[in-house]
């Protein structure tokens, strides 16, 4: 029987800018002259790097009403934890090059730590789903990875103990993501995080909501590895 696979906390971990393009299946030309917001951005690159690439992105996160010392600390504790947690549950996660995994993690969190003072109030805004500090339709492209359905019980597929963010956080969160974008909604993973690969169960009503909200909504494939091949996908809405 597989391990299950769970951490008691929301973790602060990120990924680097190549990572975020390869998740969300994005290049760099079709970022350039849209507005985009990254909710919730965590100690990503993604923020800090598109802004070196004179993309137009803000990230949103609770995490950045904390003093920077204390995100970067949060932030390290947070990348060990997880890692250790992935390497006890084999069956759930199927990374190819875990060495490389766990560098990225800390080349993101010193790109984000390096940006973060000088953008703060400008790139980052401290903030949490779901009720966000921007205005409607504000954003062209909204990205939202690695909470929604990531964070829901373990019983319900996420791998979060105790069911906090249940079925209704997650369409109240998708509501105020779809308020916020004007044309485009990206959202990844889809998936369960427990064993056996399989798309996540609140996937269907989460579809279906954000379809009532006005979107077309479409299932697309990633070619990002998180070690759930072959049910790396996006969940993409478009107005």
């Amino acid at each position: 029987m597989a391990k299950e696979f769970s951490i008691p906390f929301v973790a602060f971990f990120g990924r680097t800018y190549e990572e975020y393009l390869a998740m969300f299946s994005l290049d760099e030309s079709s970022l350039r002259g849209r507005s985009i917001l990254d909710c919730p951005s965590g100690p990503d690159s993604f923020v800090a790097e598109g802004s070196k690439h004179s993309l137009n992105v803000i990230g949103c996160d609770p995490m950045y009403a904390m003093p920077i010392e204390q995100t970067l600390k949060i932030g390290k504790d947070h990348i060990d934890e997880c890692i250790a947690q992935i390497e006890q549950a084999p069956d759930n996660f199927d990374i190819r090059d875990m060495k490389k995994f766990r560098k990225d993690k800390y080349d993101a969190l010193e790109s984000f730590t390096n940006d973060y003072p000088s953008g703060k109030g400008t790139r980052y805004f401290g903030a949490s789903l779901p009720n966000l500090p921007f205005g409607d339709r504000q954003f062209d492209l909204v990205l939202s990875s690695h909470f929604l359905f990531c964070y829901s019980s373990v019983e319900d597929g996420g791998m979060m103990q105790g069911n906090i963010f249940d079925l209704d956080f997650h369409l109240k969160c998708i509501t105020e993501l779809a308020r916020v974008t004007r044309s485009e909604l990206r959202m990844t993973p889809t998936h369960s995080m427990q064993a056996p690969p399989r798309r996540h169960p609140y996937l269907d009503a989460s579809t279906k909501h954000l379809e009532s909200l006005g979107f077309a909504v479409t299932i697309e494939p990633s070619d990002y590895d998180d070690g759930f091949a072959p049910f790396v996908e996006i969940l993409v809405g478009k107005r």
